[in-house]
């Protein structure tokens, strides 16, 4: 991915989030996020093998998988 893809990103999300607080949808948001957290607590399982506690940090987790697994 190019940075001007990042930045392109980026600037999505930020429209969407001042979109959804000028309309008070913050539960969008939240449902995003809820769901983003979903996705990688899967994600993190699965790479796992099964052993991902949600007490792990992002760096804990990839520790386990690139020295665990």
């Amino acid at each position: 991915m190019s940075e001007y893809d990042d930045i392109n990103r980026e600037k999505i999300l930020r429209e969407l989030v001042t979109d959804c607080f000028i309309a008070h949808q913050p539960e969008i948001i939240i449902r995003l996020l809820t769901q983003l957290e979903d996705e990688y607590i899967e994600i993190a399982k699965l790479a796992t093998m099964g052993e991902y506690k949600a007490t792990w940090t992002h760096r804990q987790a990839l520790d386990y998988i690139t020295y665990e697994t």
